[in-house]
């Protein structure tokens, strides 16, 4: 089945039908984190083992942020230190 992008964009909001998405509570609200991209960054998803994640949980509101940054630094850390990639990275 082919997606119809033009009835798609053709489409307002009030046409979207959200009768089966839970409304998100007020504590869920206050509670989620929100991770907005950096210009220039790219979101891109991968696992992490949840025992990693549970540490950083515990550091409390942010620490998805701060697990963002860690691995940026050290992505960015490993490809400068193999001067085969750091070349195609600048």
């Amino acid at each position: 089945m082919a997606t119809d992008f033009k009835r798609l964009d053709a489409m307002t909001d009030e046409d979207i039908d959200c009768s089966d998405i839970a409304e998100m509570t007020d504590h869920e609200i206050r509670n989620t984190e929100w991770i907005m991209g950096l210009p220039g960054s790219e979101n891109v998803y991968f696992s992490i083992d949840r025992k990693l994640v549970e540490h950083f949980r515990k550091s409390g509101k942010g620490y998805l942020n701060r697990m963002n940054i860690l691995v940026n630094s050290l992505l960015e850390d490993y490809v400068e230190s193999h001067s085969e990639l750091s070349s195609t990275y600048a």
